[in-house]
């Protein structure tokens, strides 16, 4: 996407000339000051491509026959470049046999407008063709926007995805420890081969129960107001526990 920080004045579109003849360059720019643009007018291909990095136009008028860098090399070079690629350029040529636009145009050009330069026509071409680059570069910063909001939607679920994957592991952390926790219940109490009617202390708490509830029956034989029933079934319940 161009960066027009550097523009002297951003309502107004910033035009380059390149040509290497004087006479040119000076009608040009005349026209092009006439018409309310900013531009700038280089004498050969190489200092506009340095100019252009630092200040990318909005639009190039470049002459086709130039010594040492020509029209097509310039533009080849700024087809190359991120940074250039997409600023319109129309080709200023003396030469309109087919082969030289064809030339042109395959290069990259844009448009081009033949010598003697009608201005009225250069005028409506610049026109046409900032009207289409402005509304171009809108619907890159438009994308650009899509793009950037998608890549946060990704991100986000991808957070969320991770999330989901973290607690998938600590629920199955915690199913595996329950599972070792239930096979730890089930297991017996004590040693293998231990058995509860082998334990002195275990016994011994339960024949003290069934003293007491010996005694327990006996009251309740003497009348005292006991449920026998229930005290018998406890008696019973002992001596299955001392038959273990």
């Amino acid at each position: 996407m161009l960066n027009r920080e550097n523009s002297t004045d951003l309502g107004c579109p910033h035009i380059v000339v390149i040509d290497d003849v004087e006479g040119n360059r000076a009608v040009v720019c005349r026209h092009l000051e006439r018409y309310g643009f900013d531009f700038e007018a280089f004498e050969g291909g190489e200092a506009a491509l340095r100019a252009m990095q630092v200040r990318p136009p909005d639009l190039v008028l470049l002459d086709y026959m130039m010594p040492e860098m020509n029209g097509v090399d310039v533009l080849r070079v700024m087809r190359s470049n991120p940074f250039l690629a997409e600023i319109p350029v129309i080709m200023l040529t003396a030469r309109a046999e087919g082969d030289a636009v064809v030339e042109a145009l395959n290069a990259g050009a844009d448009d081009y407008v033949t010598k003697p330069i009608d201005f009225e026509v250069l005028k409506a071409r610049i026109a046409s063709h900032l009207a289409k680059f402005n509304r171009s570069d809108g619907l890159r910063r438009a994308n650009a926007s899509l793009d950037e909001r998608v890549t946060l939607r990704v991100l986000a679920i991808d957070e969320l995805k991770s999330e989901l994957e973290r607690e998938v592991r600590q629920r199955m952390a915690l199913q595996q420890e329950n599972e070792a926790l239930r096979k730890e219940i089930g297991r017996e109490p004590a040693a293998p081969g231990f058995h509860p009617a082998g334990d002195a202390n275990w016994r011994t708490t339960v024949e003290r129960i069934g003293r007491t509830v010996d005694a327990l029956v006996v009251a309740a034989q003497a009348g005292q107001p006991m449920n026998r029933a229930q005290l018998l079934d406890l008696q019973s319940q002992v001596a299955k526990l001392l038959a273990l």
